[in-house]
């Protein structure tokens, strides 16, 4: 397969798969790099947020005690309203207040001492105003170092940058002179070892990504929904959406690859099978 129009150059099929693989690529990297600088700050796995209503006392059923939701209620009169919303990615955290705008850190330590020191005492009362009271940033920060692992992320990575090495060796479109003298472009096969170990570096790829996005989407889930019912309505938290994307357009792309080449495989098979046969 050869695309010859205009500008383009020489274009094999193996180049479209070495363009798919480095989308992939770039997509994963994104996704790991998520909070670590404001301009990531959208790519996050976790958001936690004060929710902008003092949350019901009403009891559900199987609850026993009233006394924590008791306590959480006051313990949020101390915020004094304000804003605050807390975003993990698997890098680093951001922190959003109503006045002072969006902070992002790889170390969570720094932004607690930040939040620290804004606590004051209210005017005219003994009153201390906290304006992180349920821990936010704590929070955020056992999620992002305990529940999500991006270690298989950076195998993946690792294993589809290997691969995209392997693509670019493959033959390209040559011009060699036929017997009669005249010029034609002829494209050798990929020899069939070097295509094997591509493929089960794709599967490979594929597997540990789709393991880790499974993962990542799972364990966001199950903690935004424990979260929201261990503070009893007093935090709303949400799942990243575009890291959930990138997560799942990366291993489909992984997997279009992968299927990519595995035709390519059983095609070059036929060929010469039936080269062989005639």
């Amino acid at each position: 397969m050869r695309l010859k129009d205009g500008w383009i150059p020489m274009i094999s099929y193996h180049h479209i798969l070495m363009i798919i693989s480095a989308i992939a690529i770039i997509m994963l990297c994104i996704l790991i790099a998520g909070c670590s600088s404001n301009n990531l700050s959208n790519i996050y796995l976790l958001s936690l947020e004060y929710t902008a209503k003092d949350p019901p006392l009403s009891t559900a059923p199987g609850q026993v005690s009233s006394g924590i939701a008791h306590a959480i209620h006051n313990v949020l009169q101390t915020s004094n309203g304000t804003t605050l919303e807390v975003r993990a990615g698997y890098m680093g955290i951001c922190v959003t207040q109503s006045h002072t705008g969006r902070i992002c850190s790889t170390n969570a330590r720094v932004l607690g001492n930040l939040f620290q020191a804004q606590k004051h005492v209210k005017n005219g009362t003994s009153t201390e105003i906290v304006p992180d009271p349920l821990n936010l940033i704590m929070i955020a920060n056992e999620f992002k170092e305990k529940i999500v692992f991006d270690g298989l992320i950076y195998v993946v990575i690792v294993f589809m940058f290997i691969c995209f090495l392997l693509l670019s060796s493959f033959p390209g479109w040559t011009e060699e002179v036929d017997d009669s003298g005249s010029m034609r472009e002829v494209k050798p096969f990929p020899s069939r070892s070097l295509s094997q170990i591509c493929l089960l570096g794709f599967i490979s790829s594929g597997a540990f990504c789709l393991i880790s996005v499974l993962w990542q989407h799972i364990n966001s889930s199950a903690a935004a929904t424990m979260t929201e019912t261990l503070t009893y309505g007093a935090v709303s938290a949400h799942v990243g959406g575009a890291a959930m994307a990138l997560g799942w357009i990366s291993v489909g792309l992984i997997g279009v690859v992968g299927m990519g080449l595995l035709v390519m495989i059983l095609s070059i098979r036929l060929i010469r099978r039936l080269v062989d046969e005639d």
